[in-house]
């Protein structure tokens, strides 16, 4: 699992990577006085393997102790990891991975790989894990503290840095085989790995190849169906069968009557009954549908992997490199048939004249296709190419100055097949007057809505689908230039100082299928605006590290370091952000840390150019309400008091501005001389955050406007009821968010003895508090201790531990993660309060044998040992639980086979 070494090691550039790679096979515990590192959330070489600010390392030997199969699974150990996605996370998963710190949007994590910053998925900004070459990471590091005056964008939570395989020499070939306890979820892996170092240089290829099928989300028992009933919860199927359920019938008026069962086609009003939807607190069949038999919660995924590194000495002081990798991913989930019905704002009116329909009269029907194959499903049908490749120069200047150049590119292909959609214009025509239908001359084909499954054929679905995808291609370009060393000599030490530039320009287009303005019945795309060309930047940093006092009463070290970036956009104007660290050292044993800088996320493409849509949504429109008269944005008049919902426009803005943000990081290090090999450390973190981009509630502008008038502009009204009709809710820079807390390391590992070496590692945080407003102008809500579908998880306590006891060749590793109960916020209300989710415990073990003579090494493990399913989330209409914390794979069972040549 994770074995957190404060000891920072990140790469901004590869000279520095090649250091940071030198000092970590050093020395594990301590480096020499003369070593150079790289601390992460720095650019300046040094020989302290302790930084001013807290970072997690995973190197691969660790990596490989956990079982994980992709940097998704991976991340999500992590106790600052608040939301983490994986292909095996649920609902729809489009096979992508991501993480997410101390409970902030994943686009406030930046990823890097060596240093450098890597391509998003898609135009919200965030990184598709599984772009990476997972069997390439030679070790993760997770920099727990803001990093924009290094890094710049997105680095507000804190950063993910992917150093990958650089000395290798050899052949080594790895194969493994996963499987759930349930016999579902296989999983298949191969991968190579070739390196070789000569006189003037070295290089490193892996290829990998991975390969998993998905499962329904009823596959498992915390997601076997949304009516919650029997558990004392509410019912959340949708109703919407696959049979007609009919409004207008002569004789039953507006009371919704379903096809009963058996009934192949409907003849009279003997061949209906009365529709079965019963609500919180109600008995009796429910005659809604379980769409999670329909819907995934892994997807089918493949990926194919490949990634080269090589560097070559020109001279003595200029060497030359390259990096360049490529990702195919294919991934492949469901989602429920299409649906149609009132109930969603779409109702659709089977004409009197219509071929099917024997009553004489406009009828309103509801229904699911459940007739569509699995083609014609609403699906998530990924295809997506990432390339990527680095070339640059790094070398000596006179003394100990260094400098490095490099050219980055990198590029994505995404293609997704969502389904033939079903075309609403279309789906009207063929249920209205069948003869109009006919004469149409446009193929329509009069479709049979009162019917009992199986009724909608082929040639009626053919006309009223039209293929729906998205294709997206992104672009990344960027030039960075470094220089660092030694300015001058103080009696404390150096006074070490770099400067940089950097240059980038990120490209993003989206396709539309031609329907996508009508090809969906609760979110149908209207005119985006245009994404601009691309986003350039233009950046500029400075760092400079003094050591104050050294070998002093009670400063055995005191030193201060300061780093100010400075970025322009072209989109969004320029921002200026400080960091300033300090370090001391009273004793040799104890070392006092704390940092405190600046941030800022600039908005994504998808927010602030992304297409709008309009769905249907439920409102509560204080016009309707008996106090009308006394609201000033009522005007006097009151809306039909049973006025439920209206029509709701969201997406992109591209008046935003960036988000920004000020990190506090307090903390210290005890590694005591009489406990050996022993570690403990303490953080206290603080993030406050401005500018949040978000979505003003839909109820919120209607609250307002009834209250002062404000938001007139974005409310419509018909003309003769007042009823709102539509309501415009785009991104908007609206909320502010502060977040503090603790997190608490502790390492130890024994001396060799005739029983082996034994290695305990604990790493836990405390969420002490997290507060934002519900709505702007609003006060601060805590949210600490609680889930909402917004902010997933906030559990006050999250830790993972284990325990790794080594003999010989023998390798065995049990670990155990936490992650503490929570108020769900979604939940209905039982005696006034919401209902809890429980606490969670998970237990893992991995145990390997490696063979010398045969350089062979064996893996067995099981993950999630006791079966234990993710805490039950009564409202959770995704899949009952939480899936950006947890997955519902339950028990599983992994064999590694690695053999070095």
């Amino acid at each position: 699992m994770i074995r957190t070494k404060f000891v920072l090691l990140t790469a901004a550039a590869p000279m520095m990577w090649a250091a940071s790679t030198h000092a970590q096979e050093a020395a594990p515990a301590a480096a020499p006085e003369e070593a150079a590192i790289i601390v992460t959330g720095s650019r300046l070489p040094g020989s302290d393997l302790t930084a001013a600010a807290p970072v997690t390392v995973l190197d691969r030997s660790e990596i490989d102790a956990t079982g994980a199969t992709n940097l998704g699974e991976l991340l999500r150990e992590l106790p600052v990891a608040t939301a983490s996605a994986s292909d095996s996370a649920g609902r729809g998963n489009g096979g992508s991975a991501t993480v997410a710190l101390r409970g902030l949007s994943a686009v406030n994590t930046l990823v890097l790989i060596n240093g450098r910053r890597v391509l998003p998925s898609s135009g919200d900004g965030i990184v598709d894990l599984n772009s990476i070459p997972f069997e390439a990471v030679e070790r993760v590091e997770v920099l727990q503290d803001g990093a924009s005056a290094v890094y710049g964008s997105d680095a507000i939570a804190g950063v993910v840095n992917l150093i990958m395989r650089k000395d290798f020499d050899g052949l080594m070939i790895k194969g493994g085989y996963g499987i759930s306890s349930r016999g579902d979820l296989p999983n298949r892996e191969v991968s190579a790995t070739f390196g070789q170092k000569f006189d003037r240089g070295s290089f490193v290829f892996s290829g990998s190849w991975r390969k998993a099928d998905g499962n329904l989300i009823a596959d498992r028992p915390i997601s076997r169906d949304p009516d919650w009933r029997s558990k004392g919860g509410r019912n959340f199927r949708d109703p919407l069968p696959t049979v007609a359920v009919v409004q207008g019938l002569p004789g039953f008026g507006d009371q919704e009557m379903i096809l009963r069962e058996g009934v192949g086609q409907a003849a009279s009003t003997a061949d209906f009954r009365a529709f079965q939807f019963p609500g919180t607190g109600q008995t009796g069949p429910n005659d809604g549908i379980n769409y999670w038999q329909y819907e995934t919660s892994a997807s089918d995924i493949e990926q194919v992997n490949l990634w080269f590194n090589g560097e070559y000495d020109i001279s003595s002081s200029v060497t030359a490199f390259v990096e360049s990798s490529y990702n195919r991913r294919t991934s492949l989930g469901y989602l429920a048939p299409d649906y149609f019905g009132a109930v969603y704002g779409d109702p659709i009116i089977v004409s009197a004249n219509n071929d099917y329909n024997p009553f004489g009269v406009d009828l309103s029907v509801a229904r699911t296709i459940g007739e569509q194959p699995l083609r014609g499903r609403r699906q998530s049908n990924v295809t997506s190419n990432t390339y990527r490749i680095v070339a640059g120069l790094r070398g000596d200047i006179a003394g100990d100055w260094t400098w490095d150049l490099s050219y980055n590119h990198q590029n994505l292909d995404q293609n997704t097949f969502g389904g033939e959609g079903v075309l609403r214009d279309r789906l009207i025509q063929a249920a209205g007057d069948s003869d109009a239908c006919r004469a149409a001359n446009n193929g329509c084909v009069p479709i049979n809505l009162l019917g009992g499954p199986g009724s909608i054929t082929p040639e009626m679905l053919d006309f009223i689908s039209a293929d729906s995808y998205t294709r997206i291609n992104a672009s990344l370009d960027s030039v960075v230039g470094n220089v660092s060393g030694t300015l001058f000599a103080l009696p404390a030490g150096d006074v070490r100082m770099a400067v940089g530039a950097e240059y980038r320009k990120d490209s993003f287009s989206v396709d539309y299928d031609p329907y996508s303005e009508i090809n969906a019945f609760v979110a149908r795309s209207l005119t985006p605006d245009a994404f601009p060309p691309s986003r350039k930047v233009s950046e500029v940093y400075s760092e400079i590290a003094v050591p104050i006092l050294e070998d002093v009463p009670f400063f055995r070290q005191l030193s201060f370091d300061a780093a100010v970036r400075y970025s322009h956009y072209n989109a969004f104007g320029s921002t200026t952000n400080p960091k300033v660290g300090v370090k001391w050292r009273p004793v040799e044993s104890l070392m006092l840390r704390g940092s405190w800088g600046t941030g800022f996320r600039a908005p994504s493409f998808t927010e602030a150019f992304g297409p709008r849509s309009r769905g249907y949504q439920t409102i509560v429109d204080p016009c309707s309400g008996p106090n009308f008269a006394s609201l000033p944005g009522c005007g006097g008049r009151q809306a039909p008091t049973n006025t439920t919902g209206a029509f709701v426009v969201s997406g992109g803005n591209p008046d935003l501005t960036p988000e920004k943000a000020k990190n506090l990081t307090l903390g210290l290090v005890y590694t005591p001389e009489f406990l050996p090999r022993f570690s403990l450390t303490f953080d206290f973190y603080r993030i406050t955050k401005d500018n949040v981009i978000s979505t003003v509630s839909r109820n919120f502008i209607l609250e307002e406007n009834a209250a002062n008038g404000s938001y007139a502009d974005r409310i419509t009204r018909n003309a003769d009821n007042f009823a709102v009709t539509e309501i415009i809710a785009t991104r908007e820079n609206l909320l502010t968010q502060k977040i503090q807390g603790f997190d608490l390391g502790l390492d130890y590992t024994t001396e060799e003895g005739p029983f082996g070496r034994f290695n305990v590692r604990l790493d836990v945080t405390y969420l002490d508090s997290f507060k934002q407003p519900p709505a702007p102008g609003a006060d601060p809500e805590e949210r600490r201790g609680t889930y909402t579908d917004e902010l997933g998880t906030l559990a006050k306590f999250r830790g993972t531990g284990r325990l790794t006891w080594s003999l010989d060749g023998f390798t065995a590793s049990y670990a155990v993660r936490y992650v503490g109960p929570v108020e769900n916020m979604g939940s209905l209300l039982v005696n006034g309060e919401h209902l809890r989710a429980g606490s969670y415990f998970q237990n893992d073990l991995v145990v390997s044998y490696l063979l010398e003579s045969a350089k062979t090494k064996f893996t067995l493990g099981v993950e999630n040992i006791f079966d234990k399913m993710p805490p039950f989330l009564e409202g959770n209409f995704a899949n009952g639980f939480d899936q950006t914390t947890f997955n519902s794979r339950g028990r599983y069972f992994l064999v590694r086979v690695e053999k070095q040549f």
